[in-house]
């Protein structure tokens, strides 16, 4: 992680994505309030939200019983115990990546707004640019040469301060920020607060952390992993074991 986190302020439940991107874990909410811990939500949420069924909701139970009943309904796709479980991040990403993680629409989010405010002088540049890969209708591989890649991040970088000066510049003419944001790129940075639940996170992480997904795209999947894995070690076991894809 680098010496200046790009996450400021967010706290230590963040991580660092791409080159000014970041995702920061702000809540994890379960049924049951436990408040000595950092969040409510806990391993033992989904077990206990299904023994609702036999009103049996706050019975004690030993941690490896409830977790044997998690592995039976994450398997057998009862969903709705996982559904118990809300997760909020705080996510700043690339537009065009953004358009791989806002396809899930069971996402609830508010956006920072172009209209309303200047975006950052903040742009996504590759650090490995992707050469077409020659066996996939889509995806990318690292087969490009060095002057190849340079190139491309020369004249990236270049149009990308020109027209965030033009945008600028607009905007001092009088121009609406809603119109002049059209001279901005798709590797522009959008910042974002995300709410979803469990049971449908563990769908996008399935689909979003797979090695055929975007690898930018991935790269924020994992992130997300990794901040949800100290606080639901358990849950997240069940999802590398049956959710997953390799």
């Amino acid at each position: 992680m680098s010496a200046t986190p790009n996450y400021k302020g967010k706290g230590v439940f963040a991580r660092d994505v791409l080159d000014h991107g970041f995702v920061a874990l702000r809540n994890l909410a379960g049924p049951t309030r436990r408040p000595g811990d950092p969040f409510d939500a806990d391993d033992v949420d989904p077990a206990q939200a299904a023994r609702m069924s036999f009103d049996q909701m706050d019975s004690e139970r030993p941690y490896a019983d409830d977790m044997r009943l998690n592995e039976y309904l994450l398997k057998n796709l009862h969903t709705s115990p996982f559904e118990m479980i809300q997760v909020w991040v705080e996510v700043k990403v690339p537009i065009f990546v953004d358009r791989q993680l806002v396809r899930h629409r069971t996402w609830r989010r508010n956006e920072s707004s172009g209209r309303y405010i200047v975006l950052p002088e903040e742009w996504y540049i590759p650090e490995v640019v992707g050469g077409k890969a020659p066996n996939k209708k889509q995806g990318q591989e690292d087969n490009l040469p060095a002057d190849v890649q340079n190139y491309f991040k020369h004249n990236l970088a270049a149009a990308c301060k020109r027209d965030y000066d033009t945008y600028v510049e607009m905007m001092g003419l009088g121009v609406a920020p809603e119109h002049a944001r059209m001279f901005l790129h798709l590797n522009h940075y959008v910042h974002w607060l995300g709410n979803v639940d469990l049971g449908n996170m563990f769908h996008f992480l399935s689909l979003r952390a797979h090695s055929h997904s975007q690898v930018e795209a991935q790269a924020y999947a994992w992130a997300i992993i990794e901040l949800l894995r100290p606080h639901l070690p358990g849950l997240m076991e069940l999802f590398d074991k049956h959710c997953r894809r390799p």
